[in-house]
């Protein structure tokens, strides 16, 4: 029996001159099932990494962080979205299950009882550092509140990484910040 090139097809195998092979009808099954795994596989593939990729988001959405840290680690709570395995670990990251490129990103709102705050985000990947921190806060619409924003950081992560979102605030005083974050992202490819 023949394969084909690419795929490692079987195909049917008769040279000339012409004899019916009572084996064909086997080599043809086995053709049409070959083609059905691949054609499974390549629309798996698509789904997963075009259709459905994984990507979510996680929130802090109960009640806001208050605290007088300069820089804060935020454990997130709640996950607001999760498409095919995007999950929150046990220490409130997003915890990688799939392997691959990922788009990432977070912002916080922070609210203080003075003005001056110019709040910063970043990502760590596994307690590292993953991202430069973000510009300094922009006015926010609310009564002494910034807004600090990473809108897409690509990071290629293995199965096991956990990334989070840091937030660092440049103020004089030590008055309370109320900050309420959120951490998205889409894998963009599989490694």
């Amino acid at each position: 029996m023949k394969e084909t090139t690419n795929y490692g097809f079987p195909y049917p195998e008769c040279d000339p001159p012409l004899v019916q092979d009572a084996s064909q009808i086997e080599h043809l099954r086995r053709l049409a099932e070959s083609v059905d795994t691949e054609v499974d596989r390549v629309v798996n593939k698509l789904d997963d990494n075009l259709a459905h990729p994984p990507s979510g988001r996680l929130g802090v959405l109960v009640s806001p962080i208050a605290t007088t840290d300069p820089i804060v680690t935020v454990d997130f709570t709640t996950t607001v979205f999760s498409i095919n395995g995007f999950s929150i670990s046990v220490d409130g990251g997003v915890l990688i299950t799939k392997p691959g490129w990922w788009l990432m990103g977070g912002h916080a709102l922070v609210q203080s009882a003075i003005a001056a705050v110019s709040p910063m985000v970043r990502l760590i990947v596994n307690g590292t550092a993953a991202s430069s921190w973000s510009f300094p806060a922009g006015n926010y619409g609310v009564t002494n509140a910034r807004l600090a924003a990473l809108s897409a950081v690509p990071l290629l992560l293995a199965t096991g990484d956990v990334v989070k979102l840091q937030i660092k605030h440049i103020a004089g005083g030590t008055p309370a910040w109320d900050y309420r974050p959120h951490l998205w992202g889409t894998r963009l490819i599989a490694a």
